[in-house]
């Protein structure tokens, strides 16, 4: 009995012990949840146009070392890169609870609260924008935010929070970025919270074999992994320079490939976004390539060389299985002329004018087939998720 009481006696003094460590030195901080903003003024949209526009000019002395160096552009990053989390009612056997479906990262570039992010951060895997976003800041502050619009070719959501005087990033020019430029990558690795990686600018101007994905993105290898989509890629300085959207890896984790959103273009997504609300949910179907690329020429040719193809249009590789361009006729190919009456000359202009147009427009196409010309009709989709 009396060897029972001592190891109680123990038992209730290190209990005791260690809640007043943890009450005394390692304090809770509060998770208060701030409602989502009514929406935006005129000031807060000016001032973050305003902002958009502006270049880095002040030129900074450089630091006195590497260890330095990397150490200050956490420091100034850090605090802007926050935790997205979104949440759906899921089913359980019969009963309807609210979880988490899925976590990533994203850059405060205001001090009013704008939150720059990937699009498919905030969708659930049917391609729905999340019900319920949270972002999570550095010092532990918990926000509803509120999707403003998306982009999802370019891959960039704009969302909004309910938040004044918070830390914003410094924009950087990423078309001043140089291979061999050291970087640090921020964002949510796991699910863990604000991780720091470095590495260089291992290419510029990298194309991804992704339908519907722009070329010209930035790789490193700074490490970046699941969870850091939507996160920072800052420069030596700590300025933002690129958002981080994929990773190439063969088994789904970090192998020194990794690729951002150079910040100029997000710049100009941006404010189509504020502009024109959600962008590039329009859906046609099709692979295509710039006819008018003479490594695309030169391979046509050679296949059939009994043809005379266009000088100029989009060629169609692949028609997708129940596609809107498979609904209209569209077989893989066919050469994409024109657009609305309106000749298609680069690559560029098909997805200039897909990102524009709405799901559900009906769109006037004429196609060239092995010597003949069609006009066809088709009526737009919406893109799936994953493409």
């Amino acid at each position: 009995m009396r060897r029972f009481l001592g190891f109680a006696a123990l038992f209730v003094l290190g209990f005791a012990t260690g809640a007043y460590v943890l009450n005394n030195y390692y304090p809770r901080r509060g998770v208060q949840v701030v409602a989502a903003p009514a929406g935006e003024t005129a000031s807060e949209r000016k001032g973050l146009l305003y902002a958009l526009e502006q270049r880095p000019t002040a030129t900074e002395p450089p630091p006195t070392s590497f260890e330095t160096m990397l150490r200050m552009a956490a420091q100034r990053i850090s605090p802007a890169v926050v935790n997205i989390d979104t949440e759906a009612r899921v089913r359980f056997f019969g009963d309807v609870r609210q979880v988490r479906v899925g976590s990533g990262s994203g850059v405060i570039i205001s001090a009013d609260g704008y939150v720059v992010t990937n699009n498919h951060v905030v969708r659930l895997r049917d391609g729905r924008v999340a019900p319920q976003i949270f972002v999570t800041m550095y010092d532990g502050r918990r926000f509803r935010a509120t999707v403003l619009g998306t982009d999802a070719q370019n891959d960039i959501a704009l969302l909004k929070i309910d938040g004044r005087n918070l830390p914003a990033a410094q924009m950087g020019d990423s078309d001043k970025l140089q291979v061999g430029d050291w970087v640090i990558a921020v964002g949510n690795p796991f699910g863990l919270g604000t991780t720091v990686t470095a590495g260089i600018v291992s290419a510029l101007n990298r194309s991804l074999d992704i339908p519907g994905l722009p070329s010209g993105f930035i790789q490193t290898d700074a490490a970046i992994n699941q969870g850091n989509s939507g996160g920072a890629l800052a420069d030596s300085r700590g300025r933002l320079v690129g958002i981080n959207t994929a990773i190439y890896s063969p088994v789904g984790a970090n192998v020194g490939i990794g690729f951002a959103i150079p910040i100029n273009r997000v710049r100009q997504v941006i404010k189509e976004i504020l502009e024109h609300g959600s962008i590039g949910q329009a859906w046609l179907g099709i692979s295509y390539a710039d006819i008018s690329e003479p490594q695309v020429r030169q391979l046509l040719q050679e296949q059939f060389p009994q043809l005379r193809f266009p000088t100029n249009g989009m060629f169609v590789n692949g028609v997708m299985t129940g596609s809107p361009a498979e609904e209209a006729g569209i077989l893989p190919g066919d050469v994409i002329t024109h657009l609305d009456g309106r000749p298609l000359r680069r690559i560029e202009d098909l997805q200039n004018f897909m990102r524009r147009a709405k799901p559900g427009q009906r769109v006037s196409l004429r196609l060239w087939r092995e010597g003949r010309t069609i006009e066809t009709t088709v009526t737009l989709g919406v893109r799936p998720e994953g493409f």
